[in-house]
């Protein structure tokens, strides 16, 4: 009996050692949900499992809009899969802030991030600067001929040649279109809808209808354009005189349960030299100094002269305005 006895805590202690082994050698999860284009989440997931080996990196990437359809949706069962959050609705992110849903962190160095590209209570970062600007096939269009300013798009020379993204599928698009009606007014928008303008998809429907000439003119993200420099040497940059429009791919970790240190490392990781330099190398700027512009770009500096400014009025006007401005957009342009 007694042998029985010392044979079953024997069984029972060496399940228990196994069971603490697996638990310990067990991955942490963490998902990211963004709106980055494949090839830098691709990149993003290699260099993160080289420098997280005890961390289960997984990724969600769509467009901006449907990355915050999918967290609302996962909100409303109850459960937020996602852990990070990156993606260009900057206005959205200020939602989920007011809404507790967001973690207040501040990742290591970004004291150094400007101001205004950043919560002032810590909930989200800029992880990097896309900019909209404008761009044209030069088969159809000549250098002396093409636009320098977003404003010019209203003469009616440009009736059925510009296009862009949708505000309603693409947050870039969105965030556009929010600084342009209020530098502009809505007139601005009834004068390209004269002409024809087509609002469509993101940023990559623009660059299509560049390439095939259905739309010559576009208003585009750079990161696309430098993409191209290789491949199609006839679509070219203009950085439009009244201001390049600055977006903002921000971060940002949802509150959960627990010390969240996984993510917050992710998140640090992010903004120090190898996240930044991906960021570049996939054409956007960095947001943390000392890093060069992407590879074609202007200097940031230069951008930032003539740059439509962000400000915290600004961001409030549009929170209390957004559905209003999407509306608004979809009566005149649709």
């Amino acid at each position: 009996m007694r042998k029985t006895l010392i044979h079953l805590l024997v069984i029972v202690a060496t399940f228990s050692s196994i069971s603490s082994c697996t638990k310990k050698n067990e991955k942490e999860k963490v998902w990211i949900y963004t709106s980055l284009y494949k090839d830098t989440v691709n990149d993003l997931k290699v260099k993160m499992e080289k420098e997280f080996p005890n961390i289960d990196v997984q990724i969600y990437q769509a467009g901006s809009e449907e990355v915050a359809a999918k967290v609302q949706a996962e909100a409303l069962a109850g459960k937020i899969q996602a852990d990070i959050l990156i993606s260009s609705d900057r206005f959205w992110y200020e939602d989920m802030a007011a809404k507790g849903t967001l973690l207040a962190y501040k990742p290591k160095g970004t004291e150094k991030v400007e101001e205004h590209f950043k919560n002032t209570s810590g909930f989200y970062t800029a992880v990097s600067l896309p900019v909209m600007v404008m761009a044209y096939n030069s088969e159809a269009v000549t250098s002396a001929e093409a636009p320098k300013t977003f404003a010019e798009l209203k003469d009616p020379k440009w009736k059925d040649k510009v296009s862009s993204g949708s505000p309603l599928a693409s947050g870039t698009s969105f965030t556009t279109v929010a600084f342009l009606s209020k530098k502009y007014g809505w007139d601005y928008y009834s004068a390209l809808r004269k002409n024809n303008f087509i609002a469509e998809g993101g940023n990559s429907g623009v660059i299509r209808r560049l390439q095939s000439k259905e739309r010559p003119v576009g208003i585009v993200l750079l990161e696309n354009l430098l993409r191209l420099t290789e491949k199609d040497p006839r679509i070219k940059l203009i950085v439009p005189e009244d201001g390049a429009v600055m977006q903002a791919n921000v971060l940002a970790i949802v509150k959960k349960d627990g010390e969240q240190l996984a993510s917050k490392k992710i998140a640090d990781w992010m903004f120090a030299k190898v996240g930044q330099e991906t960021m570049v190398q996939s054409f956007m700027y960095a947001t943390m100094p000392g890093f060069a512009a992407p590879k074609g770009a202007p200097a940031l500096n230069e951008l930032l002269k003539n740059a439509q400014p962000w400000s915290q009025e600004f961001i409030s006007e549009v929170m209390q305005s957004r559905e209003k401005i999407k509306d608004q957009f979809s009566k005149i342009v649709f």
